[in-house]
């Protein structure tokens, strides 16, 4: 399976490659410079955008809006077409429309097309003739040449990139700007580090290669092939090659029928175990229902079909939602988790189960000191087949409390109790461990004796976020704290955890992210850190 997905995705990368969107326009220039925020081209000393159908315009400077894919080439601007050309101080086009307008110091504005018939006279338009005053130190990008696919993407060559903290200057590169909610879905896991470099695109394709580092397996080299129409559907497929490790693949769908209706497929290999999913879903107002299946190595299977109510009004302002729900988990050849255990555990290949989960959130609340404040209570129980039931209740509190225009405390609390009940044969799939587990110190870990089926997480935060107003740069430091039965020292969450974590622009097209964390007392360590870093455009 593994190698046939990864040929498939393969196969998949090459498509946009041969069947790359035509370009719309070209500009070249001395210095080319890019502005991410803004979607800005600038090219100087001595500019040329030339067109798809042959036009071409010259000048001392040309900008092109890539929001609204306007063009203006300003200073001793000429605008040939077959044929015919005109002179004007400043020329202002459109890259998907025949509109050519000029601006001449002795004749005004006069207007006409591509063709560059008979220009009449028209009314000056300030806005097309607009030219940003940028400062070109402060690019994202600095090229040669501007490759521009309208709506989709704009290729580089070469492209360095002045503001970026070691970016390392490449021969060619894809910057995307496509709109599609397509574009933002990925089965990449998440990653400390991730760098895209787009290979190929096309206002409905991406090919894109990311340099990534994973917790553990270190650097990676992942391909990623993405397609969309529009925010209606999506087809995205990767494949994650470790430097050291097994590489994982994945692949998701989705399609909106509708405006009631979505289904949705994925798959994926990582480690040897593969896994397929595939779900249908259904929304009529607030209530909705959902059908899903999943499959994965070494036959096993569950299905869910579930039904949701809308939220419902309590008194004071509070919401209730219930969602029942009916399916069943299914092992090949029988012997089904947990069932295997028993004398007869073969004969379980299908345990049927229903439940229902009640679900009650407070409003936003006004508190003392000023404090917002807000609380959910989650409860659910299931039935199975075989006589087990399980039940969890989560109790959840969180308080906000806005210090200052630019500094803001959280403070949150959640409780959440499981517990899973066997009637008659409790000891039997919760027996006494023989022997103990063993703390890190090497004694025995008593505590773990008394699980019989019940635990209990129990996890308070309390955060500062600082993120002052007109400024890109924020900072927020947390303390969290985990009392969890059972609790295994280094198995887990840790006790006690604090972290802090900065984002800021040292370049107004460059963002960096850091993160610091230490846990502490934990796995027989002091502490143990950690680290995170992200650029971001």
């Amino acid at each position: 399976m593994r190698r046939a997905a990864a040929l498939a995705l393969f196969a998949c990368a090459l498509a946009p490659a041969a069947a790359t969107a035509r370009a719309a326009a070209m500009l070249d220039g001395g210095t080319v410079v890019f502005f991410s925020d803004t979607l800005a081209l600038v090219a100087r000393d001595g500019a040329t955008l030339r067109l798809a159908d042959g036009t071409r315009c010259s000048a001392d400077a040309a900008y092109v809006d890539l929001k609204r894919n306007r063009a203006v080439c300003a200073g001793n601007a000429r605008v040939v077409h077959g044929a015919a050309s005109v002179r004007a101080d400043a020329v202002a086009l459109e890259l998907d429309g025949p509109r050519v307008d000029l601006l001449d110091a002795t004749d005004g504005v006069t207007r006409t097309t591509r063709d560059l018939r008979a220009p009449a006279p028209a009314e000056i338009d300030g806005e097309r003739f607009a030219f940003p005053d940028v400062d070109d130190r402060t690019a994202y990008i600095r090229s040669r040449r501007a490759t521009i696919v309208p709506r989709a993407n704009v290729r580089f060559t070469p492209a360095a990139f002045p503001t970026s903290v070691g970016a390392v200057p490449v021969p060619s590169y894809l910057y995307t700007f496509a709109t599609s909610a397509g574009f933002s879905a990925s089965t990449l896991a998440g990653a400390t580090f991730d760098q895209p470099y787009g290979l190929f695109g096309t206002p409905t394709a991406l090919t894109s290669l990311h340099a990534r580092w994973l917790q553990g397996p270190g650097g990676t080299l992942a391909l990623q092939q993405q397609i969309a129409a529009g925010d209606a559907a999506y087809v995205t497929g990767a494949i994650d090659a470790p430097l050291r490790g097994n590489a994982t693949t994945g692949i998701s769908a989705y399609r909106r029928m509708g405006s009631r209706y979505t289904a949705s497929f994925g798959a994926s290999s990582q480690f040897g175990i593969r896994q397929a999913n595939a779900a249908f879903g259904a929304a009529f107002g607030g209530a909705g229902g959902r059908l899903a299946y999943a499959l994965q190595t070494g036959g096993f299977s569950t299905f869910d079909a579930s039904l949701r109510s809308p939220d419902l009004a309590l008194p004071r302002g509070a919401t209730v939602r219930v969602t029942a729900d009916l399916g069943f988990d299914g092992q090949r050849g029988g012997a089904l988790s947990p069932y295997a255990i028993l004398p007869d555990g073969r004969r379980y290949g299908t345990v049927w189960r229903h439940g229902v989960d009640v679900f009650v959130a407070s409003p936003t609340l006004r508190g003392p000191l000023g404090t917002s404040l807000s609380a959910t209570l989650d409860g659910a129980r299931t039935w199975f087949a075989f006589p087990r039931r399980a039940d969890t209740v989560t109790a959840s509190a969180s308080a906000s409390k806005r210090v200052s225009a630019g500094v803001t405390l959280f403070a949150g609390y959640v409780n959440g109790w499981t517990s899973q009940v066997y009637p008659g044969l409790q000891t039997t799939f919760y027996p006494v461990p023989n022997p103990l587990p063993l703390a890190p110190d090497g004694t025995p870990y008593l505590g773990y004796g008394a699980f019989r089926g019940a635990a209990v997480a129990r996890y308070a935060n309390l955060d500062l976020q600082i993120a002052p107003p007109r400024s890109s740069t924020s900072v927020r430091l947390s303390l969290r704290h985990a009392d969890d039965f059972v609790q295994f020292d280094g198995i887990g969450r840790p006790r006690w955890e604090f972290r802090g974590d900065t984002t800021f622009r040292p370049f107004p097209n460059v963002g960096l992210s850091f993160g610091r964390s230490y846990d502490f007392d934990w796995g027989g360590r002091r502490w143990i850190p950690g680290w995170s870093f992200a650029i971001q455009p």
